[in-house]
């Protein structure tokens, strides 16, 4: 393996070991939950929590998942009582999505805990170099997003 092949790989882990141990950090605001709540329902609650009133399609999309998955964490999340589902007014086969009270709860805790874990990461870097790291780190999105 070349030296740039051993780089790409030792970048990839890293990225991917900070991205899990980002995402376990995450899980832990959701303690309280009667159930455990999954990575996958914690994007969702994120979803709903930043675009409320959102769809099942818009959710879908802003997932990168198929309807169905994303109608089963719907129906699971709502059994937990943190969604609410309305019909829409306008098309009565589109459904609104929003958090209950629950729902906000963890919303805002996960929130709390992903700017608290967000700043323990980035506080070693100065400001260039947080700027540097998000000019690449757009670059290294464009180019996975090319490759497909």
């Amino acid at each position: 393996m070349s030296n740039g092949g051993k780089i790409d790989g030792a970048i990839v882990e890293l990225l991917g070991g900070i991205a899990r141990q980002f995402r376990g950090e995450l899980r832990q605001a959701s303690e309280g939950v009667d159930g455990k709540v999954t990575p996958f329902q914690h994007e969702i609650i994120a979803y709903i929590g930043r675009t409320p009133g959102t769809g099942v399609m818009g959710l879908a999309d802003l997932a990168g998942r198929d309807k169905a998955q994303v109608t089963r964490m719907i129906a699971e999340l709502e059994a937990l009582n943190l969604i609410n589902r309305e019909r829409s007014e306008a098309d009565r086969r589109a459904t609104r999505l929003s958090l209950t009270e629950s729902g906000e709860s963890l919303f805002h805790q996960m929130m709390e805990k992903r700017s608290s874990l967000a700043s323990a990461m980035l506080n070693a870097l100065d400001p260039n170099e947080r700027e540097a790291l998000h000019g690449m780190l757009v670059k290294m999105r464009s180019g996975l997003a090319e490759a497909k």
